[in-house]
């Protein structure tokens, strides 16, 4: 039988990934070139952010949704050509 893989709760790399963003953010900063400003580092985990995971996950579904779509268009557009004719 599979063993089931457990959820991590709600935030749970949210300091790892805290920990990331401010050592690429310091890596910024250091250098200390006037005039230039901090580019801030979108790390995936934080709060917030979606991960990999979750974005393929969301684009399944919306690709999913629009091949239903397609599937009732060319339905409908079948339909159509046979009034016509």
């Amino acid at each position: 039988m599979a063993e089931e893989r457990e959820q991590p709760k709600i935030g749970a790399g949210h300091v790892e990934a805290m920990l990331r963003a401010g050592t690429k953010e310091l890596a910024q900063i250091l250098p200390a070139f006037p005039g230039h400003g901090v580019q801030p580092v979108e790390e995936p985990g934080l709060a917030g952010n979606l991960t990999p995971q979750e974005i393929v996950h969301g684009k399944s579904q919306y690709e999913s949704m629009l091949d239903g779509y397609a599937a009732r268009g060319a339905g409908q557009d079948q339909q159509e050509r046979g009034i016509e004719r």
